[in-house]
């Protein structure tokens, strides 16, 4: 396998480097020269990452459209416990090159597969089955800090996203945790992330966004619970009404920010 790893992956845990590099292994012995590219993305590329607690995000880039069958094969060579993952779990999503390198408003996937020890099975390969939001933001984070672990720089096969469009996601995404996880701590780590993004036009880690977060609202405790269940050190439920203001609050900020751009 040719391709020379991006040295950012020397900071990561030498369990998740290693499990990388299997993913790219498989991949490239499976598409030989139909694998363009294969990029580290969410915590592990921005910062942040909590080994057992954090999720491994990898993205492939493949140079042609997959058939079904192809398809189910990767997803049986990739998925837990088949490659057993040394985190919670792993978000990983194959793409053509043609859908990422030219920008489009669709999650435009081959394959979107989530397995790991603490994440159940999720397997599609129909993008409509999909909400877009998901992908869009993820593959901003891949054109602008994807660590490579086999390819060229994540900047040339990931084409940039239009800002307004990554905007929209960010909404969709607090209406997404406003009506299926407005308990879940990851609604107020991906709230604030947008809320970054759509003030300072910058990707940070959920941490990060937290910490710039921490400054514009009163909700501290809120906040820190919140980073708290994400690294383990506490099982006390958030509020779902406390949960909900602070959606509905960061929201209208966003929406403040869209009209001000129009």
């Amino acid at each position: 396998m040719t391709g020379k790893p991006d040295t950012r992956m020397q900071n990561l845990p030498p369990e998740i480097q290693f499990y990388a590099s299997q993913v790219a292994q498989l991949l490239h012995t499976y598409l030989q020269e139909d694998l363009s590219g294969v990029y580290l993305v969410g915590s592990a590329a921005l910062g942040g990452f909590i080994p057992g607690r954090s999720d491994i995000d990898i993205q492939g880039v493949c140079a042609r459209q997959l058939q079904r069958e192809e398809k189910e094969q990767i997803t049986a060579l990739l998925a837990h416990p088949a490659l057993p993952c040394p985190t919670r779990g792993c978000e990983f999503v194959l793409y053509r090159k043609e859908a990422v390198t030219t920008s489009a408003p669709d999650a435009g996937f081959e394959i979107n597969l989530n397995s790991g020890p603490q994440m159940p099975l999720h397997v599609t390969y129909d993008p409509k089955e999909e909400s877009p939001h998901w992908f869009l933001f993820d593959r901003a984070i891949a054109h602008e800090h994807g660590i490579s672990i086999f390819g060229p720089p994540s900047h040339e096969l990931f084409g940039a996203i239009p800002r307004a469009w990554l905007i929209d996601a960010v909404l969709a995404s607090l209406r997404w945790h406003t009506d299926y996880d407005e308990s879940g701590y990851s609604s107020i780590l991906n709230a604030c992330r947008g809320w970054c993004f759509a003030e300072e036009n910058q990707l940070y880690s959920k941490a990060e966004a937290v910490e710039w977060a921490r400054v514009r609202v009163g909700e501290h405790d809120l906040l820190q619970q919140a980073l708290d269940l994400r690294a383990g050190t506490t099982v006390e439920k958030l509020d779902p009404k406390k949960v909900r203001q602070f959606l509905n609050k960061v929201r209208e900020r966003i929406e403040q920010a869209q009209q001000g751009e129009q």
